[in-house]
């Protein structure tokens, strides 16, 4: 059962790399506008007045910083989950963003994401474990897992 834990987790990791990866290239490639989205978030009715606040206050006055921002840290988010490099931190913002946009009432499929995040969060020694950099520090020659010398002789 451990194997398989292992291997789920790996694969939302993988998973949910890919698809803020795709989401942030999107955004990035495809024409978002983060002032198309202050006017949607004040209207809605769904949206906490706080978060209306926030959005008036500081997203309307740094509309240029935001709206490169969010899709690089999604890029960002996705290689350091697809690589298996700081992907407990990756896994933390992932989370953060999702909250974010689930705050904004884009509800979409960012509930099931914030799911899967939640699930890396909750197995940090296993993302540890499946880490690239771990990965190499076992792979180096004459060393074992726990860095000690395994050549006899």
């Amino acid at each position: 059962m451990n194997m398989i834990w292992k291997i789920m987790i790996l694969l939302i990791r993988i998973g949910s790399g890919i698809v803020m990866l795709m989401q942030g290239f999107e955004k990035l490639t495809g024409g978002f506008a983060i002032n198309g989205l202050i006017p949607v978030v004040q209207k809605s009715p769904d949206v906490p007045e706080w978060y209306k606040a926030f959005f008036s206050t500081v997203v309307n006055t740094q509309t240029d910083i935001f709206q490169w921002l969010i899709p690089l840290g999604e890029i960002a988010i996705g290689l350091g989950l697809i690589l298996g490099i700081l992907s407990y931190t990756a896994s933390f913002f992932g989370a953060f963003v999702m909250l974010n946009y689930i705050l904004a009432d884009m509800i979409f499929t960012y509930p099931l994401q914030l799911f899967f995040f939640i699930i890396l969060l909750m197995n940090p020694k296993t993302l540890e474990l499946l880490n690239l950099l771990n990965f190499f520090k076992r792979k180096k020659l004459g060393n074992d897992a726990n860095g000690t010398h395994t050549h006899s002789g």
